[in-house]
């Protein structure tokens, strides 16, 4: 009746049976293009072998992986070899994101940690190239490709550390940071044509190196009164004149310091 129809709607639908059979297949078909791939990467064609192993990866996305074994060795084994090929075409920030998303898969694989560290050092990441070096040791102590790697992060370690000594050095001993600058060799303190009587005195004091004022001649100069409206503040840099305010009337002569 009505009432059994509507109830029947309203119930949910029953979830699709998966077809393990279908996951299979894109396994076996992964697995295949992998093959080929393989071919092409003995061949030295790695531009075609990375194309394959990509190619092999998209057949895996409708696999769930977390429930499928081999599927999931596959997986690792996949963006292993695609972290090999980015190396060897030098694409390093690729390679290093290759040997992340197989070590997501399997946090040990000794062969995405080699080409991590191996990549994450090309791009100057030393800190963490040692740290996945020091994660393979664990895993193979004795081997000789990863104490070769040890030995190269170790040199380029050295390296940049004397070019940032050297560095330093340079700044240390600018002349434009610690110490004074050679007025007289400037062009910009030269006397300008047309310059008045005074801008040219002070343009050859400045190239001789002298004071523009000398202590009697400051000293002799009466203080100026500043005009209405004006104060004068006297500390340890001399004088300074500002328009007073309501607050802050102006003193008279009697009453500066």
């Amino acid at each position: 009746d009505v009432v059994e129809y509507w109830r029947a709607m309203d119930e949910p639908d029953e979830p699709i049976p998966e077809d393990p059979a279908s996951e299979d297949r894109l396994v076996s078909l992964s697995t295949e293009t992998k093959q080929t791939a393989n071919k092409a990467f003995c061949a030295g064609d790695y531009t075609r072998a990375l194309e394959l192993y990509r190619r092999a990866l998209t057949r895996l996305v409708e696999v769930k992986l977390d429930q499928h074994t081999e599927g999931r060795e596959l997986k690792v084994s996949l963006e292993s070899n695609c972290a090999l090929c980015y190396i060897k075409v030098q694409e390093w920030s690729k390679a290093r994101d290759a040997a992340t998303r197989c070590l997501k898969w399997h946090a040990g694989h000794s062969k995405a940690l080699h080409r991590r560290a191996m990549a994450l050092m090309e791009l100057g990441d030393f800190e963490a190239s040692l740290h996945d070096l020091q994660d393979l040791a664990a895993e193979k102590a004795d081997d000789p490709a990863t104490s070769k790697l040890r030995q190269e992060l170790q040199r380029r370690i050295a390296q940049d550390a004397a070019q940032k000594r050297k560095h330093a050095a340079r700044v240390f001993e600018s002349s434009d940071l610690y110490a004074d600058k050679d007025v007289a060799t400037t062009p910009e303190h030269a006397p300008a044509d047309g310059a008045s009587s005074w801008e040219k005195q002070f343009a050859e004091k400045i190239q001789a190196g002298k004071p523009l004022f000398e202590e009697s001649e400051v000293a002799s100069k009466p203080r100026a009164e500043p005009p209405p409206g004006w104060r004068v503040t006297v500390d340890e840099r001399g004088e300074t004149w500002t328009r007073a305010t309501v607050d802050d009337p102006v003193k008279s002569p009697e009453a500066r310091p």
